[in-house]
């Protein structure tokens, strides 16, 4: 059963990372007249842990403004509110990733990264469960 749970929390979390990467991926994009850059390929093994921990923290933050904006979205009737709400919580991801002493590039980048290494993105669920 805790097995059961363990997985569960863990495909949530996975759900909601994918969710908040392509947010600020958006985000990013959104934010930029010019033509938006792809965030430049890294492999896991240029990545310190101690960027991949800003990284999870950056993502455990956005997860949760995430969740607190969909449920305000989900109460307004109002397009324009809600894309009021949709830019502040962008902005409001962008800060977080900021705060946390990444640039949205190397956000973008470790993102990447982590979507397609299985061992990386376990790594990174580890670090926010704990």
């Amino acid at each position: 059963m805790i097995n059961f749970n363990t997985r569960l929390v863990s495909t949530s979390l996975f759900a909601l990372f994918m969710a908040a990467g392509a947010s600020q991926a958006s985000a990013q994009e959104a934010s930029q007249p010019q033509a938006p850059q792809a965030a430049p390929a890294i492999q896991a093994s240029d990545i310190s842990d101690k960027k991949l921990e800003k990284f999870a923290d950056s993502l455990g933050e956005i997860m949760e403004i995430r969740q607190d904006f969909t449920a305000k979205l989900e109460k307004t009737g109002d397009p324009a509110e809600a894309q009021q709400l949709q830019q502040q919580a962008n902005e409001k991801m962008m800060e977080t990733v900021e705060n946390n002493n990444l640039s949205i590039e190397e956000y973008n980048a470790i993102n990447q990264a982590v979507q397609n290494n299985p061992q990386l993105r376990d790594k990174v669920i580890s670090m926010i469960q704990s």
